[in-house]
């Protein structure tokens, strides 16, 4: 302890420390105490040992009395954050390069292990905040990992900024009209910006599923904007039944986190009758977004098939035995090419069956891995995808009608 004292006492000799300063270098020491109350302790008994120490907190060589003003900044903390609604949070400090070169000079000099200064000022103004919002009513607490809200303290430019964390609420979607895109779909002439081929909207399709679910929840949690998160997406022209697609909504700077989404739900399918329903809405972690844009869903789809020539039952039935747990060697399809890679993907048919409805019409239901596309898988697009319906049968073959029935997949 004596060569504690003494490290402290020619720290104290070399300038001016305030108690926060001295403490947070001894900050090791103790337990229970806050880096100010160690550091009075410490000047306390240095001073009784007859060399007197004086605190000057706005002449402290480290942070030039920064410490005095962390009830201003607390308080304007919680002026900034009125009217938001929020459980969990995270301060922060942007420091000075005058401080922290101080600090690391301090350091090195003592050969000291204290907490940095951006920790204990994040704290002390922290615990104030805190405090003064439980006068008002609010609790609330720090949440390092995953905050609904950050407040950054820029100390040189004395400027506090709020960065409002997004919402995200998951569900389930079937989709009942093939003229409706999954997202908002910008007109190509015009890049959104208007024109006469998109009659001054910006808009290929006026309405998509995005558009249909997110503004009764844009409006009750007063955010911002939308973005929509799907565990990938059937074409325009597919109808998305049975069990939904897993989707997640995305609400940027909530300012209301807490929805009754039962009721959103309802009004939701309500006012989107006959073209869009929702399932199963639930608060979830962003993490979710990640899990559904990375795991591959096994889907079921069922199609309507045309040939071009008429067929027999027993060419049709031995098409179908190939495909069953066929590998499929499917190059990136022409219509998608222009937005996606040229490559060769494998995918395979986890189970096919189907129904001869005449020699020149069928229906089909597949099982297959997420990443398959059914409608190549029918027509071979030109020799892209193979084996295909079409090229065992010898005749061309187009699907007329398709339909998801289900996306599986640990969401």
């Amino acid at each position: 302890m004596s060569a504690l004292l003494e490290k402290a006492r020619q720290m104290l000799s070399e300038g001016d420390l305030c108690d926060h300063c001295l403490g947070r270098a001894f900050s090791h020491l103790g337990r229970g105490l806050r880096n100010e109350q160690r550091g009075r302790a410490l000047r306390t008994v240095l001073n009784m040992e007859g060399v007197l120490f004086i605190e000057n907190e706005q002449g402290c060589r480290i942070c030039g009395g920064v410490f005095a003003q962390v009830r201003q900044w607390a308080e304007r903390a919680v002026a900034a954050v009125e009217g938001i609604e929020f459980r969990t949070y995270l301060m922060g400090t942007r420091v000075p390069p005058s401080i922290e070169s101080a600090e690391l000079a301090l350091k090195e000099k003592h050969e000291l292990r204290g907490e940095p200064f951006k920790q204990e000022f994040n704290r002390e103004v922290g615990r104030l905040f805190g405090t003064l919002l439980a006068e008002r009513g609010r609790s609330v607490t720090v949440d390092f990992l995953d905050p609904e809200i950050v407040l950054l303290m820029d100390l040189e430019k004395s400027e506090l900024s709020l960065r409002i964390n997004p919402l995200f609420i998951y569900g389930r979607y079937k989709k009942f009209v093939r003229t409706i895109p999954q997202t908002k779909w910008p007109c190509r002439q015009c890049r959104g910006r208007g024109c006469p081929e998109c009659n001054f909207t910006g808009k290929t399709y006026q309405e998509s599923v995005e558009e249909l679910i997110s503004p009764p929840l844009l409006r009750e949690t007063r955010g911002t904007g939308t973005a929509f998160h799907g565990a990938g997406r059937e074409d325009i022209d597919a109808l998305m039944l049975g069990t939904g697609r897993p989707f997640v909504i995305e609400i940027k700077e909530p300012k209301v986190r807490t929805l009754n989404l039962e009721k959103l739900q309802q009004e939701i399918n309500q006012s989107a009758a006959g073209k869009v329903e929702v399932s199963e809405l639930q608060f979830v972690k962003g993490s979710v977004v990640e899990r559904l844009k990375t795991i591959e869903a096994e889907k079921v789809y069922e199609a309507r098939v045309r040939f071009a020539e008429p067929i027999k039952l027993e060419q049709f039935q031995k098409a179908l035995k190939h495909l069953n747990g066929a590998i499929i060697e499917q190059r990136t399809p022409t219509r998608v090419v222009h937005r996606r890679a040229d490559l060769v993907r494998t995918r395979r048919v986890l189970e096919i069956t189907g129904e001869l409805l005449s020699p020149t019409e069928a229906s089909i239901r597949v099982h297959c891995e997420g990443g398959l596309y059914i409608k190549e898988l029918v027509s071979g697009d030109g020799g892209r995808t193979r084996p295909s319906l079409s090229e065992l049968l010898s005749t061309p073959a187009e699907v007329t009608e398709l339909n998801v029935l289900e996306v599986r997949g640990d969401f």
